[in-house]
This record gives structure tokens, sequence and C-alpha cells, in this order.
């Protein structure tokens, strides 16, 4: 009996103590990546895209701005466009391609990213580009461009899926 009386204390001590542990061992790998997204923006207004992008390269930062863009981030659609000119060829086609991704997730925002025009901004002709993706990721793109309603994106819809369907 004496035994269990000083059982009960520890296991109720245990339990709480074994939950935030298995709490913080199963916690999302960027609880913070919208604040790291807007405090790119805030270095992209402040330093210029330039030196931002000069940054990001030397600290290994551009995944932040992948992610932004991969999760649909708002900050994305800002992002991208401003430094995009910046990065260097590498970094323009993981972007390209990380935009291609999300496409089907996250249409408005992707398509918001995009500029029209000049060799180094994300253009929605290399976005919408279904050469290499799966014939699922087509039809998904496809679905998805389709139900963006946003009148300062209706152009850049009606060429994406030009794209998508040719």
């Amino acid at each position: 009996m004496r035994f269990l009386r000083a059982l009960v204390p520890m296991l109720s001590a245990c339990v709480p103590v074994g939950m935030c542990l298995f709490a913080l061992q199963h916690a999302p790998l960027h609880p913070h990546q919208p604040e790291r997204a807007a405090h790119i923006l805030t270095m992209v207004e402040h330093d210029g895209a330039a030196q931002t992008a000069q940054t990001l390269s030397r600290h290994k930062g551009w995944g932040d701005v992948q992610h932004a863009v991969a999760s649909g981030q708002p900050a994305a659609a800002r992002l991208v466009p401003a430094l995009l000119p910046a990065a260097d060829s590498h970094t323009t086609h993981t972007l390209y391609k990380t935009m291609q991704s999300a496409l089907p997730a996250h249409p408005a925002i992707v398509l918001a990213a995009t500029k029209q025009g000049g060799p180094m901004q994300a253009d929605v002709q290399a976005v919408c580009s279904p050469a290499g993706m799966s014939r699922t990721w087509r039809q998904q793109a496809r679905q998805a461009v389709a139900h963006v309603h946003d009148v300062h994106l209706s152009e850049r819809v009606q060429r994406c899926l030009n794209r998508l369907s040719g």
C-alpha cells in the first residue's frame, strides 16, 4: 500500500512532463514561418532586393522564400517578384519549380507572384508549363486556376489556362 501511495504522485508528475516532451518533439518545423517571410519583406523594403538576395544566399535563407510560396503565404506574392530579378540562375530555377508545384494548391498566390515579361521575373508561361509535370498535376492545376476569380489576375489566369491546355 505504501508503494502505491508513493507511486501515485510520481505518476501524476511524469504524465504531464511526458506529454510536454511529446508535443515538443512533434512540433511544426517552422512555427514562425510567416514572421520570416514578413521579415524578408522588411529587408527588401529597407535594404533593397539585391542586398536581400545576397543575404539570403549567404545565410541559406532562400528556403524561407520557397516555404512561403509552397505554403501559400500571402507574403510570397510580393517576395518572389521583388527578389527574383536579383537571384542567381539556380535559385531562379528552384523558385520557378516551387511555384509550379504549388500552383494546384495555391493558384491565386502563385499567379499573384508572377510578372509578365522580363527575362528574370517569374513568368506565367514558365510557372504554368505542363512540361515535365504529371497528368494529375495538369488536371489539378487547371481546375484550381479556373477557380481564381480575382479581377487583378484575370489576364494571368487566362494565360495560365491557355498554357495548361496546350
